[in-house]
């Protein structure tokens, strides 16, 4: 479980599950940071390694299977690739419903990835994705009945990701300048989140006089690769790598607009959790960013156009009025940011209705008394 959306939204359904669910991650690999902060805090969490490599494993498939059967868990459910293809099998053998979430979408995935997936669906009574595009995409590709496909958007929990109720002493209690226009960003510092893009937007914002600070939260390989850029273009002094902050709200909150380039998301739960705080934002115009803000959004920018980034990030500096009218927007016409506890029901609704279709399958392969499972 390393620092990201998926993670973070796991963390926060745990506590809201209705009374008769509960959610226990398991790592097939490792902790990582959020699993090791869950373990501090005395949540159930497991570490199975079963899946020590992206080498495919089919003992450690066994494994797993044996292992959730003595566990007595009802359903697994699954967040990314590699999770999918063991979680999925192993429930499989061990006669349990899987239910796959798609954190991403579904463009761009290799060949054999799809054929796998095309299998896995054959396996699963249920499949999440997080927007509609995403569902047409993995009904077509993959062959997945509509009945059981669910769209569920990403939840926010509203209770951290709030405005702050004095901007200026958390400023102060962050190191901050309370006077100083910070932009910010929270995404891991690898190629999809596109951060190359941000430190040329912010050289040349720089370069027209532009007068603020830029935060990134985030981990990832290509910090000393950024960190070089960010020195040899001149704006080390204002663009800082803060690493990954935990917890991560208090930074958002201190933050006076929201800036996400990606060339790929999913629904991408940083920008619902800026939305909550009351910021600004400005996001490149893909699918995922779209999908959370309306496609008639007035701080989205093409990414083909470096200079429409540019562009907005200026005026949001400079212009109260566009600040206003984006902030106005999100209020009123972006589509409005789901609770954790609301997620958290639809879940368990969802797992209710796949237990029972596993349950009535079991009956008809014995005999029992046969009707139609509802759909997911």
């Amino acid at each position: 479980m390393p620092v990201g959306g998926a993670e973070d939204l796991t963390v926060g359904l745990m506590p809201e599950m209705p009374p008769g669910f509960a959610i226990e991650p398991v790592c097939l690999r490792e902790l990582g940071v959020v699993g090791e902060e869950l373990r501090r805090a005395g949540a159930p969490i497991h570490l199975l390694p079963v899946a020590p490599t992206k080498r495919l494993n089919f003992s450690g498939i066994l494994r797993l299977a044996r292992w959730l059967r003595e566990q007595g868990f009802a359903a697994v459910h699954t967040q990314v690739y590699n999770a999918h293809v063991y979680g999925v099998l192993a429930a499989s053998r061990a006669k349990m419903p899987a239910v796959i979430h798609h954190q991403k979408t579904f463009r761009g995935m290799r060949w054999h990835r799809q054929l796998m997936m095309r299998w896995l669906t054959r396996l699963m009574p249920a499949q999440i994705t997080l927007s509609e595009q995403t569902r047409a995409d993995v009904i077509r590709a993959l062959g997945a009945d509509a009945g059981r496909v669910l769209v569920l958007p990403n939840a926010v929990d509203t209770a951290r990701f709030r405005p702050p109720e004095d901007r200026a002493a958390l400023r102060h209690s962050l190191d901050l300048d309370p006077d100083q226009f910070v932009f910010g960003t929270v995404a891991s510092l690898t190629a999809p989140k596109n951060h190359a893009a941000n430190l040329a937007m912010w050289s040349a914002a720089q370069a027209q006089g532009l007068d603020a600070n830029f935060l990134l939260c985030g981990a990832g390989l290509l910090r000393g690769e950024l960190e070089q850029s960010a020195a040899r273009l001149g704006v080390a002094d204002t663009f800082r790598f803060l690493g990954n902050q935990r917890p991560v709200h208090p930074w958002v909150q201190a933050m006076d607009a929201f800036v996400l380039c990606s060339t790929w998301e999913g629904q991408p739960l940083a920008i619902l959790q800026a939305l909550a705080c009351g910021l600004p934002v400005l996001a490149s115009r893909i699918e995922g960013n779209i999908a959370v803000l309306g496609p008639e959004h007035p701080g989205l920018f093409n990414l083909d156009q470096p200079d429409d980034y540019v562009v907005k990030v200026l005026a949001v500096r400079r212009d109260p009025a566009f600040r206003r009218a984006i902030v106005e927007f999100q209020r009123t016409r972006s589509p409005s940011v789901p609770s954790v506890r609301d997620c958290a029901k639809t879940l368990a609704e969802l797992y209710r209705r796949v237990i029972e279709r596993r349950e009535l399958d079991t009956l008809n392969l014995l005999g029992g008394e046969s009707r139609h499972p509802a759909s997911a």
